[in-house]
């Protein structure tokens, strides 16, 4: 039962990756064809292990050839992922990274309420952020200690 549970978790973990390898292979259109090559092929390996392991019952019904061949396959994935994200890392445009990597790059509109507690202390490409204060509070255009020099957190917010 312990098996037949984990073969089903690893059946699980498969979908999700090839979930995922369909959208980074979706997202690589705008990368050079190398990158976008390597992306389908991620994929299609991890097509590759679903299928052998689609009809499996237990651990035992597959041969130990099958169990290599998808072991390498999915270091083979791993691999190539951490190659294109090098290469994203490397190469995209700044704008492009936008969202959770990049939080001052987002614009919100002013009467918007931000939660910037949790961006507390981090460095972003604006400088490190700081909570921002309530607007007219005596202490909202004092720079805080070591926080950014006194430089807003929010590219919207004006001290």
């Amino acid at each position: 039962q312990v098996e037949a549970r984990t073969l089903a978790m690893l059946r699980g973990l498969l979908r999700q990756l090839h979930a995922a390898c369909t959208r980074l292979a979706t997202s690589a259109r705008g990368l050079p064809s190398s990158m976008q090559e390597t992306a389908g092929h991620v994929r299609h390996g991890v097509e590759g292990v679903q299928v052998s392991l689609s009809h499996a019952r237990s651990f035992h019904d597959l041969s130990g050839l099958v169990l290599a061949q998808s072991r390498e396959t999915v270091m083979r994935a791993q691999l190539s992922i951490d190659e294109l994200l090098e290469y994203v890392g490397q190469h995209a445009p700044l704008p492009w990274l936008v969202g959770p990597f990049a939080p001052a790059l987002v614009e919100y509109p002013e009467d918007v309420p931000i939660e910037m507690a949790k961006w507390e202390g981090c460095v972003t490409v604006g400088g490190t952020h700081r909570v921002p204060l309530p607007r007219g509070s005596a202490a909202s255009t004092e720079p805080r200690h070591g926080q950014n020099g006194g430089v807003p957190a929010h590219p919207q917010q004006r001290t």
